[in-house]
């Protein structure tokens, strides 16, 4: 089987250092040599900035662990980052990184002190290099970059002192370092796809990388839909949504990769999953509310987005201590509790403020709920009404009044004082009436008003949810006793109302 190598030139001068030896890098005037064979030094054509090194060194006899090994199954990718590497390699440092710069295919030169190796003693180097402009190496892993390492060298190092002591130069060349590569091969992936957990408007970056030759083509799948355009080692989202959240992979494949080493032409990379959180948004406010002094009194807000939710209740902009749940509740409510209520609810993504909930409170009138029947039939026609106290023949029903109507339909209260816990109501007629009767009950408000006989009282009412101050007058009496009852009969169907009683001058 054949092998690539690229020929670089690494040359070890004498340079002033006290307690250090120093490596010199020089001016690669000949170029960068890809050799196939011994005796074929064909230049590679890296352009200016395209290419870095990195030198790694030790002193000698520091056990070593390459990147890459031969096994019984192919290569073996050792270590997939250079803090991999040096973790795995105690007494090794990694000492200086250098472009191929300043004409096509040559290094930077310059001076290098190893600060691991003593002025003078003898030391181990490899070189590593990268295609590409990435910075590092493990960007260059990242990116997908040609990475490849010469073999280990020993030399001594230079020396400043009595007497001064010259480092031993290498060989003017050596080869090693593969750039191309005959046979293609995909040895595995040196960094897959994370899951991310990002706030909403975020951005997203997704990398992978492999150790393969030729470079793979790359196509980033969302959800398991390929995603126009995203063919490159990395897929960024910007602005990310919650549309976004799902799962990501890349499909990475080359067709060389069918040679000797194998690993087959097409790879799939793992599977990332990206959560993104919504900040809260409210969804059900609380609502304006009048209350009776001495009620009980309840607000709600209900949020969406993405869990969990913390919740903080403010009356008039100052925090309600122990109020941090979904509903905020005031027991025997007073008019100093009137004003503002507002809550604040949070999460990882962000918070969000309510709009102010009104709370009027009012002095309470004396009402009662009372059953009100709603009597149809032929005016003029006697409708004779009778109760029970169960539906079973244990409870006779009993009369308990006769009504004319007056009208096609009106209403019948009963003011029965207490009322049993349950009561049945009918209505029958004798004759033959025209319009057979009809009877239906409901639950109204009964409410007490007093004041001179002859006197006027005006009924106002409010929906107890909404408004503060969008109060109706529903009636104007004149009192025919110093207390009496009025019913709201308007009431049923309606919103839970309160009332006030105004005297009429």
């Amino acid at each position: 089987m054949k092998k690539a190598f690229t020929l670089v030139v690494l040359m070890v001068t004498p340079t002033l250092a006290f307690a250090q030896g120093t490596v010199g890098f020089v001016n690669n005037t000949a170029g960068l040599v890809k050799q196939v064979s011994p005796v074929d030094f064909t230049l590679i054509s890296v352009p200016v900035g395209g290419a870095q090194v990195e030198l790694l060194a030790a002193p000698a006899g520091t056990p070593f662990t390459p990147f890459v090994a031969i096994g019984a199954s192919g290569l073996v990718l050792n270590f997939t980052s250079l803090e991999g590497f040096l973790a795995g390699n105690p007494g090794w440092a990694d000492i200086a990184t250098t472009g191929i710069q300043g004409a096509a295919g040559r290094f930077n030169g310059g001076t290098v002190t190893l600060t691991n190796v003593a002025g003078g003693a003898n030391a181990e180097y490899v070189i590593i290099g990268w295609t590409g402009n990435s910075a590092t190496l493990d960007e260059a892993f990242r990116a997908g970059a040609l990475v490849s390492w010469s073999p280990m060298l020993t030399t001594t190092t230079g020396r400043a002192g009595t007497p001064p002591i010259a480092a031993t130069p290498l060989s003017a060349t050596f080869t090693g370092i593969t750039f191309g590569c005959l046979d293609g091969y995909f040895m595995g992936f040196t960094t897959q796809p994370t899951s991310q957990t990002v706030v909403l408007g975020a951005t997203v970056t997704f990398y992978v990388g492999a150790m393969a030759c030729p470079p793979p083509g790359y196509q980033w799948y969302f959800n398991g839909v390929s995603i126009p355009g995203a063919n490159g080692s990395s897929f960024q989202i910007s602005n990310a949504q919650v549309t976004n959240a799902g799962s990501y992979w890349v499909r990475l494949g080359n067709s060389r990769w069918a040679g000797p080493f194998g690993g087959g032409t097409v790879q799939v990379s793992a599977s990332a999953t990206l959560t993104v959180l919504a900040p809260p948004i409210i969804t059900y406010p609380p609502q304006n509310q009048t209350a009776y002094v001495g009620s009980t009194v309840n607000f709600r807000a209900i949020a969406g987005g993405s869990l969990k939710f913390a919740y903080e209740w403010y009356f008039n902009g100052s925090a309600i201590s122990g109020a941090g749940s979904i509903d905020l509740q005031l027991t025997n409510a007073q008019p100093a509790q009137a004003g503002a209520y507002t809550v604040v609810v949070r999460n990882v993504a962000g918070a969000v403020t309510s709009a102010p909930a009104m709370l009027s409170v009012i002095p309470p009138v004396e009402r009662r709920m009372a059953p009100a029947l709603a009597l149809l039939g032929q005016p003029g026609s006697i409708l004779n009404l009778e109760i029970a106290d169960t539906l079973d023949l244990s409870s006779p029903w009993v009369t308990f009044d006769s009504v004319t109507l007056t009208n096609s339909s009106q209403w019948y209260l009963d003011v029965s004082m207490p009322l049993p816990p349950q009561r049945f109501y009918r209505a029958w007629q004798t004759g033959g009436p025209s319009v057979i009767p009809t009877l239906s009950l409901f639950m109204v408000p009964a409410i007490t008003m007093t004041g001179p006989v002859g006197s006027s009282v005006r009924v106002d009412y409010i929906n107890q949810v909404g408004p503060t101050d969008a109060w109706e007058a529903l009636d104007t009496v004149t009192l025919s006793n110093a207390s009496q009852l009025y019913f709201d009969v308007s009431a049923p169907g309606q919103p839970q109302r309160l009332y006030r009683l105004d005297q009429v001058p």
